[in-house]
């Protein structure tokens, strides 16, 4: 293999797995490739820089998902309260 076909290789693998973390389809696998990429001492340094930024943006993207769920769940658990609340409130004042 030639030196352009490599690095265009492990751009397409560095592309593929962009590709697949901004459709917000990826596993485990696919995180470890981009960290793969991201070792500077094993490849060439834009490579491993573009690796590593998308690596910190997948991060950083699941602690934000991760956050809003349970923001998400808190709401949920409160408006259930509240609702059982207004009920228990709507039966006394009938009863």
């Amino acid at each position: 293999m030639d030196f352009a076909s490599y690095y265009l290789e492990l751009f397409e693998m560095l592309n593929q797995a962009c590709k697949k973390i901004a459709s917000g389809h990826y596993d485990q696998k696919d995180s470890e490739r981009l960290f793969e990429l991201a070792k500077r001492e094993r490849y060439p340094s834009l490579l491993a820089d573009l690796a590593e930024s998308f690596g910190m943006m997948m991060v950083k993207v699941e602690a934000r998902e991760f956050s809003l769920k349970q923001a998400v769940d808190e709401l949920e658990t409160t408006k259930a309260k509240l609702e059982n609340r207004l009920q228990c409130n709507n039966q006394a004042t009938k009863g």
